[in-house]
């Protein structure tokens, strides 16, 4: 199951999708940060296949799209990735966050997959810290990947609001007109 959620600020779109489990414990985490809860509108909605499973979408608005999958195994990446190829088609930028539970057949697949079809795709592996030994605690694992993912959203999301901002241009100035 996807969840999905828009955050609307100054007009423009920052759309935050998840599937699985670690992946909607940290989507919650994010909504909740202070970041996303100051003069923003959020709806949160699901993805049926495609496309949202209420509410209309614009269709030539650029979005940004921060997409975060921990159970790749379960996901229909293949409807994901044609809603996002479609969006992109129409100046979207979309970033995919990977969190593989399993390395099998179908998560190299859904990988290659994604990476076709987004602008780009972070894995999340084994996480290591300071002399390369590996972190024991998955509850380690768990709040670094959160805090990474938090992190990252915040840059997304305000390199979404200045970027895709509306330009405020004042016009050109009368009497400056300089000649050739």
């Amino acid at each position: 199951m996807l969840h999905f959620s828009k955050i609307t600020t100054q007009g423009k779109d920052f759309n935050l999708i998840a599937s699985g489990a670690l992946a909607f414990k940290i989507h919650n985490k994010i909504l909740k940060d202070e970041t996303f809860l100051q003069g923003t509108k959020i709806s949160r909605n699901m993805l049926l296949g495609s496309v949202p499973a209420r509410g209309a979408t614009d269709s030539d608005q650029q979005k940004v799209f921060f997409v975060i999958i921990s159970d790749l195994d379960k996901l229909n990446t293949e409807s994901l990735c044609k809603m996002i190829a479609k969006e992109r088609a129409k100046g979207s930028y979309a970033v995919c966050q990977v969190i593989p539970v399993y390395y099998n057949e179908p998560s190299f697949k859904a990988i290659k997959m994604l990476r076709q079809n987004f602008d780009e795709v972070v894995e999340l592996n084994k996480l290591t810290l300071g002399a390369s030994k590996a972190l024991i605690s998955s509850e380690q694992q768990t709040c670094i990947i959160t805090d990474y993912s938090i992190s990252m959203a915040r840059i997304i999301y305000h390199v979404c609001v200045k970027d895709f901002a509306p330009s405020k241009e004042t016009g050109t100035k009368k009497g400056n007109l300089v000649y050739a």
